[in-house]
Parts: C-alpha cells; structure tokens; sequence
C-alpha cells in the first residue's frame, strides 16, 4: 500500500446496557478505530498489549499499552480484530 491509500476511520456511538469488565453498564462510549494498515499478526494474549510485542516495526510498541492502561484506568476497555488490510480497535468506556 503506498502511503496516499491510507486510510483510518473513527466511528463513535452510545452503547446501551453493555457489560464493561464484568460489570453492567448503562450507557458506555463505544468508539472503534479502524484502518487499512497491514493488519497485526498477534493477538495479545491475557489482559496485556504489552506482553504481545504488538507494535510498528521500529517502533517501541508504548503506544497501545499506554492507552490500555488510560482506558482501564478509567473503567474501560480495549481490545481488536485484525486480518491483512484491516485492523478494528474496539474501546468501551463506560458513561457515568
């Protein structure tokens, strides 16, 4: 993919009656960000993009556990799905 054909989508909605780390939840923001990269090969494993090595060759791969542990802080939560030419971000953050 050249670097013109990059594309990223920030989609927002109000979840309704969600369940958000075990707990029942209301309203909950539920934003995805979506994009047309490479894709990730691994999934993080257990509760930590950290422990995955998830990250841009090069890179050191802060960014997405630094924004789990913002999210989960907050009483959220992070997770994805990915194949070659699409990676789906999916947060949770609940609304109080």
């Amino acid at each position: 993919m050249a670097a013109g054909d990059a594309v990223v989508q920030l989609r927002t909605r109000v979840a309704q009656q969600v369940t958000v780390i075990r707990r029942p939840c209301r309203l909950a923001l539920d934003l995805r960000v979506v994009d047309n990269g490479t894709g990730h090969s691994r999934r993080p494993e257990g509760a930590s993009f950290r422990s995955a090595g998830i990250g841009p060759e090069g890179g050191s791969g802060l960014g997405l556990s630094l924004a789990q542990e913002f999210i989960h802080q907050n009483g959220g939560t992070i997770d994805f799905e990915s194949v070659p030419g699409r990676t789906d971000f999916r947060i949770l953050l609940p609304l109080r």
